[in-house]
C-alpha cells in the first residue's frame, strides 16, 4: 500500500471512530468489533468479519492489504458511494501521517453515551471544532448568503436551505453540511439557490455552507418536538413511537414488549430507547437552573440489561450536560460530560453514578453561582464549574438500554417552575 493510500486509509479509520464516538479503536473490545460488523451490515447490507475489521484497525495480524471491496464497504458505511468517492471528498490538507496515527491513539472516552446518539447528540461533543467559520482571504462570509428554515414541527423534519454562492469560482465545490459531521454533506450546484435536507433527531445544530472545503457561513437549525417524543435508536434512522406507546399510567415508558413489537430483541443485541423534549423554554439558561428527573431502567437481562445503563442530557445551544447512570459494577464504562469537558470512568471516580434500578432513582442537577451540582437520591455525587457566558437551555433527552420509564421531569429557574411532567 503506497503512502497516499495508507494515509487515506488512516483517515477513513479516524472518520469511522468519530462517527461512532466509541473512542480510539485501540481501546475497543471484541464486542465492539462485533457491534461494528453488525452496524455496517445494517447500513450497507454487506458483511465485514470481525477479523477483517481488527486487521483494518491494526488489532490482528495482517495477511494482506485491505481489498478495494473492504474499503468500498467502509466508505459506504460513512455515506459515500465507494472508496474513491471518500478519497476525493477528503483530499484536503491535513496532518502528517505520524501525527494522524498519534491522534488516532488518543482515547476520546465517550463510551456508550455517543453510541446511543450516533447521528444525533454527538454533535454536542464536537461543536468546539467549529467556533467560527473557517475561511480564506478569498472566501469572505459577507460575499455569501446562507439561510435555513424547518418546514414543519416535530420529527422527522426537512429543512430548506437558501443560499447564494455566486461569489465562488466557477469550478468551486459547493456543499452544505448538516451539523458537526463532515461526512454528511450535500453537494450543491453553484447556479442553484435552494437545497433541502432531512433531520431524524431533534436538537440544536450548526449547519454550514462549505466552499472548496472551507466553511464560509454557518446557520443555526433548531429542530423541536411537539411534545415528548419516544424512539428506538437505530441506524440509518430511528423507529418513532406513537404517544400511546410511551405514555403509560401517567408516566413515560418504553417497555420490552414495545421494543419486541418492532422485531428487536434487547436480550440478543444492544438496544437503546430514548425520550426527547426539545423546545423553547424561554429565558432558562445554564447559569441558573434546576433539573430533576425520576427514572428507572426496566430491563435487566441480555446484552442490553447487563449494566442497565441510562443517560440524561440537559441540552443547551451548542452543547449539553450528559449525566450517565448504570449498575454499580459498570461505572468504569461511564463518561460524564459537562460544558465540553469529559470525565471518563476509567480515569475518574464515578462510583456515585452507580445505582440500583430495582426502584426509581431521583436525579437532580442544579446550576447556581457558576457551580453545577449533581445529586442522586439526595446525595451529592459531582460538582464542576459553570462557564460565565450563559447558554440557552433547549431540551432534555433521556436514554436507556433495553427499556425504561420516567415518572417526573421538572425544570426550574431560581425555584420557579418552567416545565413539569409529573405522574
Amino acid at each position: 500500500m503506497d503512502k497516499s493510500t495508507l494515509y487515506m486509509k488512516e483517515h477513513l479509520v479516524m472518520a469511522i471512530e468519530s462517527h461512532l464516538g466509541w473512542g480510539a479503536g485501540d481501546t475497543w473490545s471484541n464486542k465492539d468489533f462485533e457491534k461494528l460488523s453488525q452496524l455496517i451490515f445494517d447500513t450497507t447490507s454487506k458483511r465485514l468479519s470481525v477479523t477483517t475489521l481488527k486487521r483494518i484497525w491494526g488489532r490482528a495480524e495482517w495477511v494482506a492489504n485491505p481489498s478495494a471491496v473492504t474499503l468500498d464497504i467502509l466508505s459506504e458505511f460513512l455515506g459515500y458511494e465507494h472508496w474513491r468517492a471518500f478519497v476525493q471528498a477528503k483530499k484536503l490538507q491535513g496532518p502528517k501521517e505520524k501525527t494522524l496515527r498519534k491522534s488516532k491513539l488518543v482515547k476520546i472516552g465517550i463510551s456508550f453515551a455517543a453510541l446511543i446518539l450516533i447521528s444525533t447528540l454527538v454533535w454536542v461533543f464536537w461543536q468546539k471544532k467549529s467556533d467560527g467559520p473557517r475561511i480564506t482571504a478569498s472566501l469572505q462570509p459577507e460575499n455569501f448568503v446562507f439561510k435555513s428554515r424547518p418546514v414543519s414541527k416535530g420529527i422527522p423534519n426537512s429543512v430548506i436551505f437558501e443560499y447564494d454562492v455566486s461569489a465562488a469560482d466557477d469550478n468551486s465545490k459547493i456543499e452544505i453540511q448538516q451539523s458537526w459531521d463532515d461526512s454528511k454533506r450535500i453537494s450543491l450546484a453553484r447556479k442553484d439557490s435552494i437545497a433541502t435536507s432531512i433531520y431524524y433527531h431533534p436538537g440544536f445544530f450548526k449547519s454550514k455552507l462549505v466552499v472548496d472545503d472551507s466553511i464560509v457561513k454557518e446557520n443555526d437549525v433548531f429542530i423541536t418536538t411537539e411534545d415528548w417524543l419516544g424512539m428506538i435508536e437505530q441506524e440509518p434512522r430511528p423507529i418513532y413511537l406513537n404517544s400511546s406507546d410511551i405514555l403509560k399510567e401517567g408516566k413515560l415508558a418504553i417497555s420490552p414488549e414495545v421494543v419486541s413489537a418492532h422485531n428487536l430483541d434487547p436480550r440478543a443485541s444492544e438496544i437503546f430507547v430514548s425520550f426527547y423534549q426539545v423546545k423553547d423554554f424561554g429565558e432558562l439558561d445554564t447559569n441558573s437552573f434546576e433539573m430533576s428527573v425520576t427514572l428507572k431502567n426496566d430491563f435487566g437481562e441480555g446484552l442490553s440489561g447487563a449494566c442497565q445503563r441510562a443517560l440524561v442530557y440537559v441540552l443547551y445551544e451548542g452543547g449539553a450536560i450528559g449525566i450517565p447512570l448504570s449498575k454499580k459494577g459498570c461505572i468504569s464504562e461511564l463518561t460524564l460530560m459537562a460544558f465540553e469537558k469529559f470525565f471518563d470512568g476509567k480515569k475518574n471516580d464515578l462510583s456515585g453514578f452507580g445505582v440500583d434500578f430495582s426502584d426509581y432513582v431521583d436525579l437532580k442537577c442544579i446550576s447556581k453561582n457558576q457551580k453545577l451540582d449533581v445529586s442522586i437520591d439526595g446525595r451529592l455525587v459531582f460538582s464542576t464549574e459553570v462557564p460565565k457566558v450563559p447558554k440557552k437551555i433547549i431540551g432534555i433527552s433521556i436514554h436507556m438500554e433495553g427499556a425504561g420509564s420516567v415518572r417526573n421531569v421538572i425544570l426550574r429557574q431560581e425555584h420557579n417552575p418552567v416545565y413539569a411532567f409529573k405522574d
